[in-house]
């Protein structure tokens, strides 16, 4: 069976702003625990390369999504799709190196705390904020085939609408949809919450204001990262 190569690509487009200290911080808590892992670091030219390059058909519809998040969702999914490896947000922070997590897998998805699904009523709920795979996994190549048949839109929406149409067309919503549909399931692990997500959003919130408890430190015995939600796209219009 084919492993998931040792490589771990992080993304940031660096138009608006560079990259925040915190983040660069959480980015080497990467290198740090993968020191034999190649990191591969993605701004805007080199990703606009990158799709020119190896999806060129595409090219039109990426620049077309109404917003940014939208084509950051979907400029992952090719990359693992053509080179592999584990991609990571920059709100993410490892504690350990993940080698054993994804050990046999050939694609792999971080799930939300139980909270977080049911707070949305889904029968399962993961997101793309930590994901892993092989070279042209057929399930990768369903979500890439999923998301460059979105139809463009120019409507303006209000945030609430805007966050809703994201996380449905590109984001963590359609992975679900695609995943519970999907014939093979066997061939997507999806990693603990415990092990990736030991904290929900208001436990987050709370961690952020420096908030301490035993309760809370338990959790990270099992936890290989810690993602911290910070959710820059949410608010932007």
């Amino acid at each position: 069976m084919t492993e998931i190569p040792k490589i771990i690509h992080q993304i940031w487009k660096e138009i608006d702003e560079p990259l925040p200290e915190h983040f660069r911080l959480f980015g080497e808590t990467w290198k740090a625990h993968h020191p034999t892992w190649k990191y591969e670091f993605w701004d805007n030219d080199r990703l606009d390369n990158f799709i020119r390059g190896y999806y060129p058909q595409y090219w039109d519809t990426y620049q077309s999504f109404q917003y940014d998040i939208q084509r950051l969702d979907a400029i992952r999914y090719l990359i693992l799709d053509k080179i592999g490896g584990m991609y990571v947000d920059f709100d993410v922070e490892c504690l350990r190196p993940h080698d054993a997590l994804i050990s046999g897998k050939t694609c792999c998805f971080s799930m939300e705390p139980e909270k977080h699904r049911l707070h949305y009523n889904k029968t399962v709920l993961f997101n793309n904020a930590l994901m892993a795979s092989v070279p042209e996994h057929p399930f990768m190549k369903k979500i890439i085939e999923t998301v460059f048949s979105c139809i463009p839109q120019t409507e303006k929406f209000s945030k609430e609408q805007k966050n809703l149409k994201v996380l449905t067309t590109t984001g963590p919503f359609m992975l679900v949809d695609l995943y519970e549909k999907y014939p093979d399931k066997e061939q997507v692990f999806l990693i603990p919450a415990k092990q990736v997500s030991p904290f929900d959003m208001d436990e987050i919130t709370l961690i952020k204001r420096g908030y301490e408890s035993v309760k809370l430190d338990s959790r990270l015995y099992d936890a290989y990262s810690v993602h911290y939600f910070w959710g820059i796209w949410w608010d932007i219009i």
